[in-house]
């Protein structure tokens, strides 16, 4: 089954430690305006129907990130403690390939990640945009520091346990999809969504289709929690975009208080209804947010608003 997602461009980085993989739309001929991460467990083609559009305004880049995929980095769970290792990575991809700054945006582990990125180089940003970020208490990233704390949490945090249940491999794409499509996450999903989703989230081999962010990965990276998006916060060039789910936000309200206090000169706004899932529920709030932050980091946009 093929995507009918607004079409894209194959492109891949050599990093030191293998190739990252990603999906461009837009103008090749200049620097991308757009950085897109995604969330984690998915891939940057599951995001096609947010992304497609902005390329006719921006260029638009998304990745998948270590262990996400058609990226090949080495994905060991041994010593993966925080995001920090997706982080340097795409210092890395902008120090390397990119040479400029852009809107840094991105969706859950993808937001958070953007936000590490911009708070620790933010010459390399151009403002970002957070739609529904992993952002939990200060106690919570003091609690990760401790001896043992992401294999802790990977035997006890009920995401991590579920996703390192997850089947792993079906006969074919077309047997995932159907697998998948009106359960978990994917319950708001339209069909071409999920098929974005499988297209590059599932890798073939001699027998059928295998997930190339495999289960044990999946779980690690919900328990590796060793960053702090707070000492981030400050730090991260506006403007400051932000988009919250209405329901079960991993942004919840009292972190949401706390980035107001911080950054008064934030944006940020909730939609009602809209569960984490809210790139594919409602891509069109998803999208203005992105939008929003690079118009106003960019003036060559501002008279297109």
């Amino acid at each position: 089954m093929e995507s009918e997602s607004p079409a894209f461009r194959r492109v891949s980085f050599e990093l030191k430690a293998g190739r990252m993989a990603g999906l461009a739309w837009g103008d090749a001929s200049r620097p991308p305006d757009i950085l897109f991460l995604h969330a984690t467990g998915f891939n940057a083609r599951a995001y096609s129907t947010l992304l497609g559009p902005l390329g006719e305004r921006f260029h638009v880049l998304a990745v998948d990130m270590r262990g996400h995929g058609q990226t090949l980095l080495p994905a060991h769970t041994f010593g993966y403690g925080s995001w920090n290792r997706h982080r340097d990575d795409i210092i890395e991809l902008i120090d390397g390939h990119i040479r400029a700054p852009m809107t840094l945006a991105g969706h859950s582990m993808g937001a958070t990640v953007s936000l590490l990125v911009a708070g620790k180089r933010p010459d390399l940003a151009r403002g970002v945009a957070l739609i529904d970020p992993v952002i939990a208490s200060s106690s919570t990233y003091g609690f990760a520091q401790l001896p043992g704390a992401p294999i802790w949490w990977s035997i006890m945090f009920p995401i991590a346990r579920g996703a390192s249940r997850r089947r792993s491999t079906f006969p074919s794409k077309e047997a995932a999809i159907e697998a998948l499509t009106g359960r978990g996450v994917f319950k708001s999903f339209k069909p071409e969504q999920i098929a974005d989703y499988v297209g590059d989230g599932f890798r073939e081999t001699s027998d059928g289709v295998k997930l190339t962010c495999t289960p044990a990965y999946e779980a690690r990276t919900f328990s590796a929690q060793r960053h702090d998006p707070w000492r981030a916060l400050p730090k991260a060039p506006a403007p400051l975009v932000i988009l919250r789910a209405g329901v079960r936000s991993t942004t919840p309200p009292s972190a949401a208080a706390r980035i107001a206090e911080i950054r008064p000169d934030a944006r940020i706004a909730t939609v009602d209804g809209a569960s984490h899932m809210l790139p594919m529920e409602r891509p069109d709030r998803a999208r203005a947010a992105i939008e929003t932050a690079a118009l106003m980091a960019n003036p060559t946009y501002r008279d297109l608003v």
